[in-house]
């Protein structure tokens, strides 16, 4: 049997080259959608990004996360590394509604598609290739019938509180919530401090017992807030106030406390009292001049005055050299 040894054209050589993915290099960009995304509830939906120019992302870490629950709801949507999915990473209300296209992924395309999405779905997602430092972010809008908005709650500014006194975090709910049905849950550096389910109320962290209440009443109300008696400066920092829903549907919102030793003094107050000292330094200055002015005045009426005074005659002068005429011409005076 005679064997024929095929070899492979220069061509034919630059072919196959050509067919595989080229190395990820710096040089790479990811691409995202760019306009809102907006579905129904209960629809799936993919989010579309890419590596230009293709590049296989098979073996690199891919992040997937929700920079808009951050610090109140900490973990990954998804996130895929070294071939597989890190589970374990992933928040708890994307399980099983999460995935890439494995397939897909040798040809640059790390989109994501989420299963099934729910109202609390709705908000800003984040795609994030640590190893060329590429990071991409679309917005999702999920409508329903009864739809929390993402901006659930009532706005506040931070709360600024002094050391041994009581304050109030505020949290207003603009939907609904019902006392027997919905869990509230109050963190502060991803431990819970305060919890209230099924209309009772408890503390859960040492340092936070006996100074911390949600009031039955109020909750009522859809106001949530948190009151934190006597404030210590560990205290300060970012509070999360989150109310479950439902398993699949948590909304919450952050407030920010500052905690300083002694009181600060209101600005427009400060400003008000520097406006006071400035205006008083002022009318000091022009009281000072104007009885500076007025002695000034005095004085000069006065030698002006005194040059035009004709001179008195000196009577007892006069008077001194008649007596001693007359002693001298024996008189008597």
């Amino acid at each position: 049997m005679v064997q024929v040894l095929i070899c492979p054209t220069t061509a034919t050589l630059m072919l196959l080259l050509s067919t595989l993915p080229a190395a990820l290099t710096g040089n790479n960009t990811l691409k995202c959608s760019t306009e809102k995304i907006t579905v129904s509830a209960g629809d799936d939906v993919i989010l579309q990004c890419r590596l230009e120019p293709p590049v296989s992302a098979e073996s690199i870490r891919i992040e997937w996360t929700r920079p808009d629950l951050l610090p109140c709801i900490r973990g990954s949507v998804h996130t895929h590394e070294d071939g597989r999915f890190l589970y374990e990473e992933q928040i708890s209300s994307y399980n099983n509604r999460t995935r890439l296209f494995a397939d897909q992924l040798i040809n640059g395309n790390v989109s994501l598609k989420v299963s099934r999405v729910t109202p609390s779905d709705t908000g800003k997602y984040r795609c994030y290739l640590p190893s060329i430092h590429q990071e991409a972010v679309i917005e999702l809008s999920v409508g329903h019938d009864g739809f929390v908005p993402p901006d659930s709650f009532m706005e506040h500014k931070p709360v600024e509180a002094v050391v041994g006194s009581d304050v109030i975090l505020p949290c207003v709910s603009k939907f609904n919530i019902n006392v027997d049905d919905h869990i509230l849950e109050w963190n502060k550096d991803d431990e819970e401090i305060y919890t209230v389910q099924d209309g009772r109320g408890s503390t859960q962290v040492d340092d936070y017992k006996d100074r911390t209440s949600v009031s039955i009443d109020e909750f009522k109300k859809n106001n949530v807030s948190l009151k934190l008696s006597g404030v210590n400066e560990t205290d300060r920092g970012d509070y999360c106030c989150c109310i479950k829903l439902d398993r699949d549907n948590i909304k919450c919102t952050k407030v920010t406390l500052d905690v300083s030793k002694e009181e600060k003094q209101p600005e427009n107050k400060q400003q008000t009292q520097g406006e006071a000292d400035s205006i008083g330094a002022l009318v000091g200055i022009v009281a000072v001049c104007l009885v500076a002015a007025l002695v000034g005045y005095v004085l000069w009426k006065y030698r002006k005055c005194d040059r035009r005074r004709p001179d008195k005659p000196n009577m007892d002068g006069n008077l001194s050299t008649n007596v001693k005429r007359a002693q001298l011409l024996n008189l008597d005076v």
